[in-house]
């Protein structure tokens, strides 16, 4: 028997709405998903059909049913336009840990709204999911997202070798973590 969930939550910062994902997203997210500035390090193949978006959106929507984890859409204040997505998937209640997975419209960089995102989005994994470690595996040579995750107060533990398969070939993976202990030291 599937267990019952709360509604799905809604959190707000002050740019932003990060809401459940929606089929509608698909066009919107369809144009992320295809950016070879975001999809360059992703470990899966860049998108070519919207079928597949709409396959990713349902994915990221059962996360939050079967309580295997949570994924937001990214929506900007003003206008309700999604510009990415974030949350966490590989939910281990048992362990109190998760990981963090997170892509953003590359004309949306620099602007700090995946700090705004990610930011409210730990606060609840900290509070709400009553996590203890959130782990992010980045693909090796991704600086961007490393300086990303070490301003956000992640520690890179090392090299997780030949750890994904993207491609056509075996990738290391950073291994990034952040500890509720660690997190209450920053407030």
């Amino acid at each position: 028997m599937r267990e019952q969930h709360a509604a799905f939550p809604a959190l707000r910062t002050s740019r932003l709405m990060l809401r459940e994902i929606e089929s509608s997203d698909a066009e919107l997210l369809h144009a992320v998903w295809t950016d070879p500035l975001v999809v360059e390090h992703l470990v899966l193949d860049p998108f070519t059909e919207i079928r597949q978006t709409e396959a990713m959106i349902s994915l990221l929507q059962e996360l939050h049913t079967s309580g295997e984890g949570i994924r937001w859409a990214i929506t900007l204040l003003t206008d309700g336009t999604p510009v990415g997505t974030c949350g966490f998937h590989n939910w281990k209640k048992e362990h109190g840990r998760a990981e963090l997975g997170y892509e953003l419209d590359s004309r949306m960089w620099r602007q700090g709204y995946m700090s705004e995102a990610v930011s409210a989005a730990l606060e609840y994994a900290f509070d709400t999911m009553a996590l203890n470690r959130i782990e992010a595996l980045v693909t090796a040579g991704n600086e961007r997202s490393r300086r990303f995750l070490e301003k956000t107060g992640f520690t890179l533990e090392g090299t997780l070798r030949q750890y994904e398969l993207a491609r056509g070939s075996h990738q290391d993976q950073w291994m990034f973590s952040l500890l509720r202990e660690e997190r209450a030291g920053r407030s």
